[in-house]
C-alpha cells in the first residue's frame, strides 16, 4: 500500500485514504480493538493537507501537535467521544509496524505510546477548551449547542440572521481569540511543497553567470564608470555618455533611427531603452548608486562584481524592483508596472514547477492574472480588458526578455523555460525568503518510497539522476528496499519505477 502523499492531488489522496482506513477497521476487527475510524480521516487528512504527506511516519512531536492544536482547533467531536481518541491513534500505530506500513525513519512503536499516554489528560482539557477552537469549529458547536444542525441550510441561516440582530449572545474577548487561532492557523505565507529539480552546484552555476549577458554588461558599465560620472540635471546620463555605452555595452539601442529617409535625433538617453533598464538595474542591484548629481560605484560591491554567480543572483533579486524601468510609463502604462514584482514571481515560479516549456501566451496570463489580483483591479467592459491585456502582454514580454539576457531562461516564439541557471537562481532566492526548496543532495538519505515518489512527479531528467544517486549512496540496502516497496505499493507507477531500479 502507497504511504506517501506528499502533494498529492486531492482525488488521488481520499481514494488512498479510503482504502488505508478499510484496511485499519478489518485490523481492529480481527484484534478487537475499539476504534473511531473518523479520527483517524482527521488524522490522515492533517497530515496530507498541513503536513508532509508521509503516512507512515510519526515522531511524537507529530502526535502532540495534531492532538493538542489541530484537533481542538479543526475537529467538532461530542464530548462523550474524546475518550476514544487517544486509544484509536494508539491502535493506528500499532496497525502500522504490525502490517509493516510504518517509515523506516517513523519513531519507534514504543515511543509514541509513551508519548499518547502523556497526551491522554491533556487532549481532553484541550478539546474542552474553547479559546482553542478555530473559528469553523467555534460557530458549528455553537450551532449544536442550540440544537441546530449545522447541514440545515434554513436554520443554520436563521441562527446567522439572529446573530446578526443580536439576539444570539457571543463572549466578545473569546471570539477575538478564536479568530486570532483562525488567522494564525490559515498560515497565509505556507507554500505548498515544492517539485524537486537538479539544480547545478555552485562551480557550475559560476561558470554559466559568467556568460550571462546582463553580468557582463553590469561588469563592463562598472569599468566604464571609473570613479563616476555626471549626470543630466534630472538624473540621467548625458547623451554622449549614453552614446558611448551604446557602443561599449554592445546594447543594440538605435541612436538616431533612420525611418525612411528621414533621421529622428535621439535627443535623451531614456530614449535608449536597453540601456536605460541595465543602468536601473545596476542602481536596484545596489552596484552604482547617485550621489550629489553624479552615478558612481559602490565600494562595498566590489566582491559582487569579483564573482560572477554572486552579481547574477543580486541581479535576479533586483530584476523584480524593476517594474517601472522596464515597463515604462506614459499614457498607456500596463498593471504589470504597478504589481511587477508578482508578474515576475508568477512567471519564474510558473516555469520552475512546469516540467516542460511554457507556452508564452499562458505566462502572458499568467502575469496579468498576477498582477490584476494583486492590485484588486479588474477592467469592466470587453474593450477596455483587450486593451489592458495588449499593454500588459507587451510588458509580459520584456520581463522575458529580461530573464533571457540574464541567462535565467531559453525562449523562442512559442515558448519559454527556466535554463540550469535559472534554476540556480531562483532556487537560491526562494530559500532566501524562507522557503524549502528540495535537492537531491537531501533525498539521499531518503526512504525508497519518498525517493520513488519523488521521482514520479519529477521531470525525466531529474528523476534519473535521483534514482541513480540515491542507488550509489544506498549500495548495501537500494535492492532489497525497492523490491520489498514493489511488494507492498499499490501504486503501479511506483512498482514500475522500484522494479526498473531494483
Amino acid at each position: 500500500m502507497r504511504m506517501v502523499y506528499t502533494s498529492a492531488p486531492d482525488d488521488l489522496f481520499f481514494s488512498a485514504r479510503q482504502r488505508l482506513m478499510r484496511r485499519f477497521d478489518r485490523w481492529a476487527r480481527r484484534h478487537r480493538r475499539p476504534v473511531d475510524l473518523f479520527v483517524i480521516e482527521a488524522l490522515l487528512d492533517h497530515r496530507w493537507s498541513d503536513g508532509d504527506g508521509l503516512l507512515g511516519r510519526w515522531q511524537p512531536e507529530d502526535v502532540e501537535e495534531a492532538l493538542l492544536d489541530w484537533f481542538p482547533r479543526k475537529v467538532t467531536l461530542p464530548p462523550d467521544q474524546w475518550a476514544s481518541v487517544v486509544p484509536t491513534v494508539g491502535a493506528f500505530v500499532d496497525f502500522l509496524f504490525d502490517q509493516d506500513l510504518a517509515d523506516r525513519r517513523c519513531a519507534d512503536r514504543q515511543l509514541l505510546h509513551a508519548a499518547l499516554d502523556k497526551l491522554a489528560a491533556p487532549f481532553a482539557d484541550a478539546m474542552a477548551d474553547q479559546s482553542r477552537y478555530g473559528l469553523a469549529k467555534f460557530w458549528t458547536t455553537r450551532m449544536l449547542d442550540e440544537g441546530i444542525d449545522p447541514g440545515d441550510q434554513v436554520a443554520a441561516e436563521r441562527f446567522i440572521a439572529d446573530l446578526h440582530a443580536g439576539r444570539v449572545a457571543v463572549d466578545k474577548d473569546l471570539l477575538n481569540q478564536v479568530m486570532a487561532n483562525h488567522l494564525l492557523g490559515e498560515d497565509p505565507d505556507r507554500h505548498p511543497p515544492l517539485p524537486l529539480v537538479a539544480v547545478p552546484d555552485d562551480d557550475t552555476l559560476r561558470g554559466l553567470a559568467a556568460e550571462s549577458v546582463v553580468v557582463r554588461r553590469l561588469r563592463e558599465l562598472l569599468q566604464w564608470l571609473g570613479d563616476g560620472r555626471t549626470l543630466t540635471t534630472t538624473g540621467r546620463l548625458r547623451l554622449a555618455d549614453a552614446r558611448e555605452l551604446v557602443t561599449v555595452l554592445d546594447t543594440g539601442d538605435i541612436v538616431d533611427p533612420m525611418i525612411g529617409d528621414r533621421v529622428f535625433a535621439t535627443r535623451s538617453s531614456d530614449e535608449l531603452y536597453v540601456l536605460t533598464v541595465l543602468v536601473a538595474w545596476a542602481r536596484a542591484a545596489r552596484v552604482v548608486r547617485v550621489v550629489k548629481g553624479r552615478l558612481v560605484p559602490v565600494k562595498s560591491a566590489a566582491k559582487v562584481l569579483a564573482d560572477p554567480l554572486a552579481l547574477s543572483r543580486r541581479a535576479f533579486t533586483a530584476l523584480f524592483d524593476l517594474g517601472e524601468a522596464v515597463c515604462g510609463g506614459g499614457w498607456a502604462e500596463s498593471v504589470l508596472r504597478w504589481r511587477f514584482d508578482d508578474a515576475g514571481f508568477a512567471v519564474t515560479m510558473a516555469l520552475f514547477i512546469a516540467p516542460e516549456p511554457l507556452k508564452l501566451d499562458e505566462l502572458r496570463q499568467l502575469a496579468y492574472q498576477a498582477a490584476c489580483d494583486g492590485l484588486g483591479f479588474y477592467p469592466g467592459t470587453e474593450e477596455q480588458e483587450r486593451g489592458w491585456r495588449q499593454s500588459a502582454d507587451n510588458d509580459t514580454d520584456r520581463l522575458l526578455d529580461q530573464l533571457a539576457r540574464l541567462g535565467a531562461i531559453e525562449k523562442n516564439v512559442a515558448a519559454a523555460a527556466l535554463t540550469p541557471l535559472g534554476l540556480g537562481l531562483l532556487a537560491g532566492h526562494l530559500r532566501e525568503q524562507g522557503v524549502t526548496v528540495p535537492t537531491i543532495q537531501q533525498l539521499l538519505e531518503e526512504t525508497a518510497e519518498v525517493v520513488v515518489a519523488t521521482a514520479t512527479g519529477s521531470p525525466p531528467d531529474t528523476a534519473t539522476v535521483l534514482m541513480h544517486a540515491w542507488c550509489a549512496r544506498n549500495t548495501a540496502t537500494a535492492s532489497s528496499e525497492l523490491r520489498a516497496l514493489a511488494e507492498r505499493t499499490d501504486d503501479a507507477e511506483h512498482r514500475r519505477l522500484a522494479l526498473t531500479y531494483a
